[in-house]
């Protein structure tokens, strides 16, 4: 290499390029630093993290491209070059363009829309940061520590979270509760594995207190990730650890290198698995959080693990939905909605699936197959490119970026396997990370491309990140009312603080359906019937059902309006749709049973209960069963023999053999009177109180339900529905006494329970159990406590 010459040394052209280069490597770092605050970024009172954190990308985007087309020596020739070359950007490009398309012919355009723009969003941040990094890719090492700083903060915050709380209530409900700012543990989970990576490669750079200060922040990084035994991260971690060992011994194999991966890497690790195998031992939990062996050993379909097979049923929906719409899909983020009627006879109440967990089957699903395949050979042209980066004779700088690419896609793709990664923002970041190491880690240098070009390509980034700035901020206040409104509904139709006209004016265009599928503008719905404003309420239903005509919730508040209203026809074919809709949810089978048994069609309410035996069987299905048959002059010897055919399945159950006699006594009672048809019915309070309830009546229901507990004491379902009539009417420390009573029943596992017992205990300021019994109830999956626990519990 030629020596400089003195003059260079004092050259000024010299001296201000290396401060240019200086000040823009500066930048540079300060944008990942800013993309990096993303994990610590408060929820700003919207019901989903995701929601300001998208609004706050899409900001710094605007910023750091504006920068950019503001500094053109940062746009060098052979940028432009590089992604007209990359097969990694052509397939990630025309995977945008297919995905736009599908807007176009989306069922639903506001939510695809809102999609398309989140996903604009992402490749707005990779262009800014390929450019950035084009040529300074030196700067691995300085990222590589900003990124272990973040990881460490991060989880030295959530392991003292988890102490305390494991401290003040209990190790299962600890376990649950590490989510760190991403609401969601697998997510939290796969968003620390996709940083290992980089801590792996800190290790083995640096020496002295950065290596021990990256070893111990591995340590603690793992840990979590163990204890939050999520599958995905359980292989990615392992896939991650030995394929970098076993590079790492194959590339520089030496006594010294075997010393330092025993010490700084592998020692952490084990420790960080013996930690949690112990705890998860001394927690004697029977599920997620046994141990690490019996976790992992879940993932197979034989299991019978019931998350595991909802996967697997998701999964054959998104098949059957891509097969229906093979060209197109169904529209992009048009899975909330159109997956439902596929989901209608394994999901309970109003639950529905955001995504199918699979990236890949929700984006055939929702743009198709071509689709699907573009987006494969995005991590095929990947994988091909770094393989053959890390097999020849490059530099070792290109080498190790390379092998480090590998090890994020490989993280990365792992959860888009099981999960959904695709719009989750802290995954996304890693995702970016992948694709620029990838497409930047090159030497093409090119002198062709203009820089009106390279300027054409900073300004259509600027564009792109500002239109997205209005959809991102239209989403984050959309989801903002949405938190504000679950916290109003959860107070009961008496206590809402919201007006009917406030809502209306509030009722976003983009999206048009909230987190849980449900329509906006049903919302409105709801607030006219609590005001009694029928024929306002019944107009915003049906631009309700149009949008989202797949959960009945429409349906059964018209149920609800007609029979206010008196017109028990109208009444009773609403609450039978809703029921044909959702045949799993209880309150519209409740509600089914109600309008047959005023009927007194006794073939109706057999009907209606056999359809929901094919999913629900419990005994409090006989038992509310045999009260509407009772109501409706059943004869008692018709109703002994249904009530058997409840004892043939629960033949020990207390409530049924209680509920036998009683009918047993009145039908003696009957023949000693030799009375040929005797109007002496089973008491039928069970079912006067859900009428009651049903018109959210609930001191009337409760005095009901407190006369049924009179007659048949032991029935925990009667006790848990006294406990939510008290919940419903503000009576909160009333509430708590009954609740605490059906906890661990084995007839109540859906959660309601714990949900409406933490919120009877965070209403009296006890957060310690409220949250103990809120997460208990996100555990089992239970709609809203997810929302809950991130408002309040953390």
């Amino acid at each position: 290499m030629a020596k400089k010459s003195k003059n260079d040394t004092n050259n000024p052209n010299s001296v201000t390029l290396n401060n240019n280069n200086n000040y823009f490597e500066i930048m540079t770092m300060l944008f990942i630093f800013s993309i990096l605050l993303i994990d610590f970024f408060a929820q700003l009172g919207s019901l989903e993290i995701i929601a300001p954190q998208y609004l706050y990308l899409s900001i710094i985007n605007s910023i750091t491209s504006l920068f950019i087309y503001k500094n053109p020596a940062l746009l060098s020739n052979s940028i432009f070059t590089v992604f007209k070359k990359s097969w990694v950007i052509k397939a990630y490009v025309i995977f945008l363009i297919i995905c736009a398309v599908s807007t176009v012919t989306a069922h639903n355009f506001s939510l695809a829309i809102v999609s398309f723009m989140q996903l604009t969003i992402v490749f707005c941040m990779f262009v800014n940061l390929a450019i950035l990094l084009h040529n300074r890719l030196h700067l691995i090492y300085n990222i590589t520590l900003l990124i272990a700083v973040s990881v460490f903060i991060q989880s030295f915050i959530e392991l003292n979270n988890f102490i305390n709380l494991a401290k003040s209530s209990s190790l299962v409900a600890a376990f649950g509760a590490i989510k760190g700012n991403t609401g969601n543990i697998n997510i939290f989970a796969a968003s620390l594995t996709g940083k290992i990576p980089f801590l792996l490669l800190g290790i083995v750079h640096f020496s002295k207190w950065k290596k021990w200060f990256l070893s111990l922040t591995l340590f603690i990084a793992t840990l979590l990730i163990l204890l939050i035994a999520s599958r995905a991260s359980y292989i990615a971690l392992f896939l991650i650890v030995i394929g970098f060992i076993a590079t790492l011994t194959i590339m520089k194999s030496n006594k010294k290198l075997n010393i330092n991966l025993l010490t700084t890497v592998l020692l952490p690790l084990i420790i960080a698995f013996l930690i949690t195998n112990l705890l998860f031992k001394k927690s004697e939990s029977t599920e997620r959080f046994s141990s690490i062996s019996d976790r992992v050993a879940t993932i197979s379909p034989e299991k019978n693990d019931a998350s595991v097979n909802i996967r697997l049923k998701y999964w054959e929906n998104a098949i059957e939905i891509a097969k229906s719409n093979p060209v197109l899909g169904i529209g992009l983020g048009n899975w909330k909605v159109e997956s439902i009627p596929f989901e209608k006879k394994i999901s309970n109440r109003l639950t529905v699936s955001d995504h199918p967990h699979n990236d890949f089957l929700e984006i055939a699903a929702e743009t198709g197959f071509l689709n699907l395949i573009v987006y494969l050979s995005l991590f095929f042209f990947a994988l091909a490119v770094n393989i053959k980066r890390c097999s020849t004779k490059n530099e070792q700088q290109t080498r190790i970026i390379a092998f480090l690419a590998l090890l994020l896609m490989i993280s990365y793709g792992i959860d888009a396997l099981f999960n959904f990664p695709l719009y989750r923002t802290t995954m996304q970041i890693n995702f970016c990370l992948f694709l620029v190491l990838t497409v930047i880690n090159t030497n093409i240098e090119d002198s062709t491309t203009t820089r009106l070009a390279n300027k054409n390509l900073i300004l259509t980034i600027t564009t792109l990140s500002v239109v997205a700035l209005y959809f991102s901020y239209s989403t984050f206040k959309a989801y903002q009312l949405e938190n504000d409104i679950v916290i109003d509904l959860a107070q009961g139709e008496a206590n809402y603080t919201y007006s009917y006209d406030e809502i209306l004016t509030k009722i976003p265009k983009f999206p048009n359906v909230a987190t849980n599928s449900q329509p906006y503008i049903e919302l409105a719905g709801i607030y006219a019937v609590k005001e009694k404003k029928y024929d306002q309420a019944i107009k915003y239903f049906n631009q309700s059902e149009k949008i989202n005509p797949y959960t009945g919730r429409a349906e059964w508040y018209k149920y609800r309006i007609y029979k206010e209203k008196e017109m028990s026809d109208s009444a009773r074919y609403y609450a039978q749709k809703a029921f044909e809709i959702r045949p799993r949810n209880e309150d519209y089978y409740l509600s089914a049973l109600v309008v047959d048994a005023n009927a007194k069609d006794t073939t109706a309410i057999l009907k209606t209960h056999n359809q929901y035996i094919k999913y629900i069987q419990s005994p409090s299905v006989w038992i509310n069963t045999s009260s509407a048959l009772a109501q409706s002059q059943y004869s008692n010897n018709r109703i002994i023999d249904f009530i058997d055919s409840g004892l043939v399945i629960f033949p020990k159950d207390s409530t049924l053999l209680n509920r036998k006699k009683s009918f047993q006594k009145d039908a003696a009672l009957a023949k000693a009177k030799n009375t040929q048809q005797i109007n002496v019915t089973a008491p039928s309070n069970i079912i006067i109180a859900a009428q009651y309830a049903a018109k959210e009546n609930f001191n009337k229901a409760l005095e009901y339900y407190k006369k049924a507990s009179k007659e048949d004491p032991n029935n925990i379902i009667i006790t848990q529905n006294i406990g939510i009539c008290y919940f419903k009417t503000n009576q909160f420390k009333s509430a708590i006494v009954y609740l605490e009573k059906t906890l661990n029943s084995p007839l109540l596992i859906d959660g309601k329970t714990e949900f409406i017992l933490g919120a009877s205990y965070l209403n009296t300021n006890n957060k310690e159990k409220g949250c103990k019994n809120m997460i208990a109830a996100e555990n089992k999956n239970y709609p809203g406590a997810a929302k809950i626990v991130a408002q309040y519990c953390n």
